[in-house]
C-alpha cells in the first residue's frame, strides 16, 4: 500500500474544543417526547377481501376464525374485528355465525376483550343496524366513502352513514371513523363533524396502501402519505392527541405498523388488511397469532405497552362492559 508524506500537513489548524461549562453537552436538556405509553393492538383475523387463492391460511369457518381470534387476545391484541364468512369463504352478514363467533369469544374472555364489528351487511338498513341492536359488537366503523377497493366499488351515502352514527349513539356504541383515502376525511367532516352528527371524543381508523387506497409503493410513499392523512384528520379533530387507529394495510404491512407506532397511534393488524408478513418479501402470514407476537414485541421495544380490552374502551371514551 502507498503512503504519503504526512509532515506536509502539521501546520494545518486542528478542531477547536473549549467547553464553556461543567460538562461537555447536558443530553438531558431534550424533552421528553409525548408519545402515549399505552398501545391499542386489534386483531382483524380475516375481513372481507383475501381469499385463500391470495393467502392459503386464511381462515374461513366460524370455528377457525374463533381459534384465531382467541390466539390473537392471548398474544397481546385487547380487541377483536369481527367478520364472518359464507361456506365459499365469501363475506357475510350471516346472524347465526356472527353470534356463534362473538360468544365463543365473551365465554372465554368476558368484559377483558373488546369486540369490534361491521354494520354493513343486510338487505337493507334495519338488517344491517342488527349487530348494533342486538348487542353483538361494542363499536362499528363508518365510511364515509365512495371509493373502489381493489376493483370493487365500494360506497356508503351521507345518511346512511349519519343514521348509523346516530344509531350507534343511542346504543351507547362506539362509532369509528374509517378512512381510505384524504377524502374521506372531508366526507367525514362535512357530513358527521361539522353537523355534530357524532360525537366526541372522535376515533379514526385509517386504512391506507391497499389497491384502490391511498398509494403506498415504498417506504417514503408510506411515510409521506401516512404523515398527510394524520395531519388531514388533526386540521378537523383539534384534541391535542386525536384517537387514530392505523390498520396495516397490503403491502405496506408491517412497516406501516411499526410507522404507527413510532407516531403515537393504535394499530389493527391481521389476515384482513393483508397477507403479507412485511413489504419486501412475498412471504405470507401463517397465523395471527404470529402477527401479533411480532406487534408486541415491536411496540415493547418501542417503549410502549399493550392496553387490555378494559383501557381500550376507557381510551375510546366508552363506559366500561
Amino acid at each position: 500500500m502507498s503512503k504519503i508524506d504526512i509532515s506536509k500537513y502539521k501546520d494545518l489548524p486542528i478542531i477547536g474544543f473549549k467547553p464553556f461549562g461543567d460538562v461537555v453537552m447536558d443530553f438531558s436538556q431534550h424533552p421528553k417526547w409525548d408519545i402515549p405509553s399505552k398501545i391499542a393492538i386489534i386483531l382483524a383475523p380475516t375481513g372481507a377481501f383475501v381469499t385463500r387463492a391470495q393467502n392459503p391460511h386464511q381462515p374461513y369457518t366460524a370455528d377457525e376464525i374463533i381459534k384465531e381470534s382467541i390466539e390473537g387476545v392471548e398474544a397481546g391484541a385487547c380487541s377483536v374485528h369481527v367478520h364472518v364468512r359464507d361456506e365459499k369463504g365469501f363475506p357475510s352478514g350471516d346472524r347465526v355465525l356472527t353470534e356463534k363467533v362473538v360468544k365463543a369469544l365473551r365465554s372465554r374472555f368476558g368484559g377483558s376483550i373488546h369486540i369490534d364489528g361491521e354494520a354493513l351487511f343486510g338487505e337493507n338498513f334495519t338488517e344491517m343496524m342488527e349487530p348494533i341492536v342486538e348487542d353483538l359488537y361494542e363499536s362499528a366503523a363508518i365510511n364515509c366513502h365512495a371509493d373502489f377497493m381493489g376493483d370493487t366499488l365500494s360506497y356508503l351515502a351521507p345518511q346512511s352513514c349519519q343514521a348509523t352514527t346516530e344509531i350507534l349513539h343511542a346504543y351507547d356504541k362506539k362509532p369509528l371513523l374509517a378512512v381510505y383515502n384524504p377524502g374521506d376525511i372531508d366526507n367525514t367532516y362535512r357530513w358527521l363533524i361539522q353537523p355534530g352528527i357524532v360525537k366526541p371524543p372522535l376515533s379514526w381508523i385509517v386504512l391506507p396502501g391497499m389497491p384502490g387506497g391511498s398509494p403506498m409503493y415504498d417506504t417514503l410513499g408510506m411515510t409521506e402519505t401516512l404523515l398527510h392523512m394524520i395531519r388531514r384528520i388533526r386540521d378537523v379533530d383539534k384534541v391535542e392527541q386525536p384517537s387514530i387507529t392505523v390498520a396495516a394495510c397490503g403491502r405496506a404491512s408491517s412497516y406501516l405498523t411499526t410507522l404507527a407506532i413510532l407516531l403515537g397511534c393504535n394499530v389493527r393488524i391481521g389476515k384482513e388488511d393483508t397477507i403479507y408478513k412485511r413489504p419486501n418479501s412475498d412471504d405470507v402470514i401463517v397465523s395471527n397469532k404470529e402477527i401479533v407476537e411480532q406487534t408486541v414485541t415491536i411496540a415493547r421495544m418501542l417503549g410502549r405497552e399493550p392496553m387490555t380490552g378494559p383501557e381500550y374502551r376507557e381510551a375510546l371514551g366508552m363506559k366500561p362492559l
